[in-house]
């Protein structure tokens, strides 16, 4: 049995992991590519330190106004950035 899958929406899953705060500029990061490429920059990136995993959003959805190419997947992060 498969459970439906909620909605998400780029700015919804952004959200899920963003804490903003006052003194900080958000800054959004995207991989768009195949899914086993998008992880593999997410764990290079965890092994210097950038992000952890976690952090990144699930997969979301391509129907959006970004020129991805058929088979492509992307997740995103928010890096705060001292103002």
């Amino acid at each position: 049995m498969t459970l439906p899958q909620p909605d998400v929406t780029p700015e919804s899953a952004l959200q899920l992991y963003s804490v903003p705060k006052p003194d900080r500029e958000p800054v959004k990061i995207l991989i768009i590519g195949s899914q086993s490429a998008v992880n593999t920059i997410i764990h290079s990136l965890h092994h210097h330190r950038f992000a952890e995993p976690f952090e990144w959003t699930p997969f979301l959805p391509t129907d959006r106004p970004i020129q991805i190419q058929a088979g492509e997947s992307l997740r995103s992060l928010v890096k705060y950035l001292p103002r």
